[in-house]
């Protein structure tokens, strides 16, 4: 899931897309250019967080009082699809506003090659005059070319110096806001990674504040990734709830799909249209199409 806080000049506009969704953003770049209407932008990003987990699309188990709020007083729309929503591949893709097959960027194949990556929503916003940030989990390494070796478990291959800030993580990340390099002033205060992402991005708007530039702040959460580790400091929010599951939840609800959704990259098509099974490889890789959606609101 992604959020998108957009301030004109202060707090005026908020979006909440799934990942993959910065199609409906990059069209804009070319509105922000005009220097006298040029806000300040906040992109919220949460990490495989399923639609039906939101109290506004209809969710009676969850408490998600500040984001129903924005659903509420906005526009919530419940028939976008993703394209690819699957981690490095859609993380590139949000960045660039770009499908996988223009990125280049994916498990099979690898980090994303900088002539890709300067085409960023990050990189123009810098470019146009903005005071940029990024945090959390970066997911995807920037490299030269594609002859270039990299990954994203190496700050070195991460595109650090292209954010004004940084307070972003390698690999994974983790859950312990201690054992992330450039988190780790918050840690004492805020041992759970989550909150510390949001304490070291109300830094950060502060500083940008001062430095007189309109802004643009990225934090990618780890949360609700897996390994499930909520802050235990909301323990008792849900203690005692039974959650219920999707109409479509399990194996039986894609009973009607064709025979090689079924399979994941273990198959071969042939001309013939005839299935041949594969021996497994290494990195079993499917293919996901996941329904998503996206909420805008408008401070008065």
């Amino acid at each position: 899931m992604i959020r998108l806080l957009v301030q004109r000049p202060l707090v005026r506009w908020a979006i909440l897309l799934s990942a993959g969704c910065f199609h409906l953003v990059s069209p804009c770049l070319s509105v922000l250019e005009a220097r006298e209407q040029r806000p300040n932008i906040i992109f919220l990003f949460a990490d495989d967080q399923a639609y039906d987990t939101l109290g506004c699309y209809g969710n009676p188990d969850v408490q998600t009082p500040h984001i129903d709020r924005l659903g509420e007083q906005g526009l919530i729309f419940d028939r976008h699809y993703n394209t690819t929503a699957i981690c490095m591949a859609s993380r590139a893709n949000v960045m660039t506003g770009l499908l996988e097959y223009r990125t280049g960027c994916n498990f099979m194949h690898g980090p994303m090659i900088d002539s890709i990556w300067q085409q960023s929503y990050p990189v123009a916003l810098r470019r146009a005059g903005y005071y940029t940030g990024f945090g959390g989990k970066f997911g995807f390494a920037v490299v030269k070319d594609a002859e270039t070796p990299g990954s994203e478990n190496r700050y070195e291959d991460l595109p650090m110096d292209d954010f004004d800030v940084w307070f972003g993580g390698v690999g994974q990340t983790s859950y312990q806001t201690g054992q992330n390099r450039y988190l780790k002033s918050y840690a004492d205060r805020y041992p759970h990674s989550t909150r510390a992402y949001g304490a070291a991005g109300a830094d950060f708007i502060e500083q940008a504040t001062r430095s007189g530039k309109p802004f643009c702040l990225t934090v990618f959460f780890k949360a609700p990734h897996r390994p499930v580790t909520p802050d235990p400091t909301l323990d008792a929010v849900y203690r005692g709830t039974r959650f219920r599951k999707l109409p479509n939840h399990g194996r039986p609800a894609g009973e009607h799909l064709a025979p090689q959704h079924r399979m994941g990259d273990n198959i071969h098509v042939t001309s013939s249209g005839a299935i041949i099974r594969r021996k497994p490889t290494k990195r079993p890789c499917g293919c996901i199409i996941s329904r998503s959606m996206g909420l805008m609101w408008q401070w008065a």
